[in-house]
């Protein structure tokens, strides 16, 4: 029964622990492939949230596994503000950095991704899980699960 016992708290550890987890932020992801670059702009009805030069990045996983990724594939969707300036879009300072990982032992409540969201150059706290849950899987990524909730197709 004491063996048990300890298995049950060591198994409530592991369990804190992965809920307590670091962040994943993916250093390097600029390296990656772009799978998919856009410009929403100003007639966009979500401008004011999303608008914006967006690059998504993937890593080699996720390329190779794209529509029904397997595990440790990665992609990386940075919004950048844009400023029209001449008639000329460039590019401003990094809104934010929002990251989606494969990884169905840890996140089956989510569809099997991971999902944060950094902001005004953070890199090391984003989103806690709940709230990445709610603000990506739960308002936006959950309406794609036959596309392995994941919106977009790579450029080929």
């Amino acid at each position: 029964m004491r063996g048990l016992s300890l298995l049950l708290v060591f198994a409530g550890a592991l369990a804190l622990a992965a809920e307590s987890a670091a962040p994943y932020y993916p250093d390097g992801y600029r390296a990656w492939r772009v799978a998919k670059f856009k410009l929403v702009g100003p007639e966009n009805p979500n401008y004011e949230k999303q608008g914006g030069f967006r690059h998504h990045y993937a890593n080699d996983a996720a390329l190779a596994s794209w529509g029904h990724f397997n595990e440790g594939a990665v992609i990386v969707d940075e919004r950048v503000h844009s400023n029209l300036e001449g008639g000329v879009w460039q590019e401003g300072g990094l809104a934010h950095v929002a990251v989606m990982r494969k990884d169905a032992a840890h996140f089956s409540d989510t569809g099997g991704w991971y999902f944060n969201l950094f902001r005004d150059g953070d890199t090391k706290t984003g989103l806690t899980r709940e709230q990445a849950r709610q603000a990506c899987f739960e308002a936006c990524h959950k309406n794609v699960a036959t596309r392995d909730y994941v919106f977009s197709d790579p450029r080929r």
